[in-house]
């Protein structure tokens, strides 16, 4: 049971920003160390839309780990929660926002993280009642999902990102 649900977010603005695979190495051992005790996780959906990014380092790494414990599939819970998930997007938002949000990840990586009882790490914010757009943080909100952002997830787990001197 994962305790963090990681979004495609905080890989692609992990890869592109502040942990890009040539610089902060540390980041993607961390993510294979705690994905390894099923700690961190992230939805086979997220690992689909990795894939249509292409062949750029993020698709190349996440292929290398499409068989370990980061990458699950969902159970029958899961499906089961994406539905009411579903029903919950339908009724809220416009057709083309509710397809916008239920075409991608975003349901399943909540549903995941509803049936572990467990967080959805995201870099989305909670946005008013008002917007018409679906938002991870929203949906988690409604569903009694807790969700983070990268940083408190690192912290929270005492992550240590230590330089070695090149010699």
């Amino acid at each position: 049971m994962a305790q963090y649900w990681i979004d495609l977010n905080v890989l692609v603005e992990a890869k592109d920003r502040y942990y890009g695979f040539d610089i902060a190495r540390g980041f993607w051992d961390f993510l294979d160390q705690h994905s390894a005790t099923s700690t961190i996780q992230s939805p086979m959906r997220v690992y689909y839309e990795i894939m249509k990014y292409g062949d750029d380092a993020l698709s190349t790494w996440a292929r290398e780990r499409s068989e370990t414990r980061l990458f699950v599939e969902p159970s029958d819970d899961v499906q089961e929660a994406v539905t009411d998930i579903a029903d919950f997007v339908n009724g809220r938002y416009t057709g083309a926002e509710a397809s916008n949000f239920l075409d991608g990840a975003d349901p399943w990586l909540i549903a995941h993280a509803k049936c572990d009882q467990s967080s959805v790490v995201t870099l989305e914010t909670l946005v008013g009642p008002n917007s018409r757009k679906a938002k991870i943080p929203n949906v988690c909100q409604e569903f009694g999902v807790q969700w983070l952002d990268t940083f408190t997830m690192l912290r929270e787990l005492r992550a240590s990102f230590v330089l070695r001197r090149s010699q």
